[in-house]
């Protein structure tokens, strides 16, 4: 053996000793990484490669070669050894991990800078949100939207409740993120507080308010150009006792107010009437298949106004 090629076996002992003595786990390339080899002998045969869907990568002189699923020093290792077959004077090559793509994971919702974001090593569920720019003043730390992207669990959603594991300080409970997972922060509830977070309460006239048969009745940002099913998707969507046939939108306006009833089954399945936009202080009551509205909308109000409010409104109502 030359003396290059036993410097060369030589650093490829001390590369896997390093691999296993104190550096955690090793990546593996997958789908879609971009690549970069360097050869310090021949630099003008450095390239750049993205990792195809069958898992090679293409390298000058000897074409193809597999990479996923091989630590950069395997890859190294298989790219040094079909190279030397054409030239035995390249006796190193280098493999680096340009962009880890087939580590990525999504964030949408109330975080400062949503989107797609890729990881060597990836992080827990808080982590990812503070890569995001962390969570805004409005996001709902309690409710964080957990939707697998890949696996038998693909499309599976799950709740984490990411402030409760904070303040116990127990931030190892976090689901373990895995390729593709998706990750939605959803808007905190009107008049509930950041606790630590950040956030104030949203305040004025420019709220809307939606009762009775919904998941999460209470009171809600009005944003432009919301209609009444975008109101009820921010009320978590209507429960399975919900009669869709006869939602009521009560419209505040000078003088009194006036009472519209809106076929909301016949919405979503043939797209009429009209969209009905929602304006400030308007209310919408989603009335039970059995039961009188006042007892619907008595099921949403007691949990978010005090008594006494809640029995006077629904007196003016009934009246």
């Amino acid at each position: 053996m030359t003396g290059l090629g036993r410097l060369a076996t030589l650093t490829c002992v001390v590369l896997a000793l390093g691999s296993c003595w104190g550096f955690g786990q090793e990546y593996k390339i997958g789908v879609d990484d971009v690549i970069r080899v360097t050869f310090w002998q021949q630099p003008e045969l450095n390239t750049v490669s993205k990792v195809t869907q069958d898992g090679k990568i293409s390298v000058p002189v000897i074409g193809e070669v597999q990479a996923s699923g091989l630590s950069t020093e395997e890859l190294a290792k298989t790219v040094l050894e079909k190279i030397s077959f054409y030239n035995r004077n390249i006796s190193q090559a280098t493999v680096t991990v340009v962009e880890y793509n087939s580590q990525k994971v999504f964030i949408q919702g109330q975080v400062s800078h949503p989107g797609k974001y890729s990881f060597e090593l990836l992080p827990n569920l808080w982590d990812l949100i503070r890569e995001a720019g962390g969570p805004t003043e409005s996001a709902d730390l309690s409710r964080v939207e957990l939707i697998r992207g890949s696996g038998k669990e693909a499309g599976k959603s799950e709740i984490v409740n990411l402030k409760k594991l904070q303040e116990r300080g127990e931030l190892e409970k976090l689901p373990i993120l895995r390729p593709g997972d998706a990750v939605n922060l959803p808007r905190l509830p009107l008049g509930i507080q950041a606790d630590g977070f950040g956030g104030t309460p949203y305040t004025g006239k420019n709220v809307f308010y939606v009762y009775g048969e919904v998941a999460r009745p209470g009171m809600f940002p009005l944003e432009t150009n919301l209609d009444v099913l975008e109101g009820l998707v921010l009320a978590g969507g209507p429960t399975k006792e919900a009669n869709l046939k006869k939602v009521k939108v009560v419209v505040k306006s000078s003088g009194y107010s006036q009472v519209y009833s809106l076929n909301m089954d016949k919405y979503t399945r043939e797209g009429t009437p009209a969209r009905f936009m929602l304006k400030p202080e308007d209310t919408v009551i989603v009335s039970g298949k059995k039961g009188s509205v006042l007892r619907s909308i008595w099921s949403g109000v007691r949990d978010v106004i005090p008594f006494a409010g809640a029995v006077a409104s629904i007196v003016l109502l009934a009246r």
